[in-house]
């Protein structure tokens, strides 16, 4: 037999195998094309717009509204809080139920027992007092002699609670001083705030007294007052608390009748 000889033109093609899938996948159509990609659906975007066709989602005036009534709830929760500590600190002036008492303000012939930490915080009076080696602090006795005994029992009390009872014309007096002498600022503006709503024209120059004594601010408030009420020097002069004021406190005196100048001029000028 004669050999066969292998002529390159007449050797047998095998087909490509990936030119052969990929001319398949085309005339399928499954050789995708950045335009032909699926759009996969935006999840939270769709989410949205669900809840808000199901009205699911708050709207802003809900979202205050919420937050509102979230700080007022926590408001009243505060103030709660507070009653209950000033109600359980009052119970420590309770001789029968206080406990751990330290020291004993004598009054007037009356002893009260307190507690030096409370009254060392509230007033800087008795925190230098018990904090320096001072004769009270030694002897753990602290004797007051310019107040009485109503007087302390009701600085006590504010002290310890926060809280005044029963405020007269006399009491706030007397508070106001002793507020001043222990530099118990908030009792002082009390005091100050309870004598400027009752103030008339016949209190208010003790009022003015009391104010150039223990409150600047109580002092300004008496001097426009009396302004605005009288306006003009005339309407003093014959006054027996202008008489009195000159004889007692002239320099006061004096500084008031300065005010009424400069409200007159004030007020032709308008």
């Amino acid at each position: 037999m004669g050999a066969t000889n292998s002529n390159p033109s007449n050797e047998y093609n095998y087909p490509n195998p990936i030119s052969d899938v990929q001319d398949r996948s085309r005339a399928l159509g499954n050789i995708r094309h950045p335009s032909n990609v699926y759009n996969y659906p935006n999840r939270i975007s769709n989410i949205q717009d669900r809840s808000r066709a199901l009205g699911n989602t708050p709207d802003l005036s809900e979202r205050q509204v919420t937050s509102s009534s979230i700080a007022e709830s926590k408001q009243k929760i505060q103030l709660k809080s507070l009653k209950e500590l000033s109600n359980d600190f009052k119970r420590l002036l309770d001789p029968e139920s206080s406990c751990s008492t330290d020291v004993t303000l004598k009054c007037g012939g009356v002893s009260i027992r307190a507690h030096k930490i409370i009254l060392s915080v509230r007033s800087p009076v008795f925190a230098a007092m018990f904090g320096n080696p001072m004769k009270e602090s030694f002897k753990n006795e602290v004797n007051i002699t310019d107040i009485n005994v109503s007087t302390l029992r009701a600085l006590l009390f504010f002290m310890y609670t926060g809280k005044t009872s029963n405020l007269t014309a006399s009491s706030s007096e007397d508070l106001l001083f002793a507020a001043d002498k222990y530099q118990v600022q908030d009792l002082k503006t009390v005091c100050c705030y309870f004598l400027k709503e009752t103030v008339s024209l016949q209190n208010v120059w003790r009022v003015l007294v009391l104010g150039d004594m223990h409150s600047e601010d109580l002092k300004s408030f008496a001097v426009d007052y009396i302004c605005n009420k009288c306006g003009e020097f005339s309407v003093l002069e014959n006054t027996q608390e202008w008489k009195g004021l000159r004889k007692e406190r002239s320099d006061l005196a004096m500084e008031l009748l300065e005010s009424l100048v400069k409200y007159r001029d004030k007020k032709l000028k308008r």
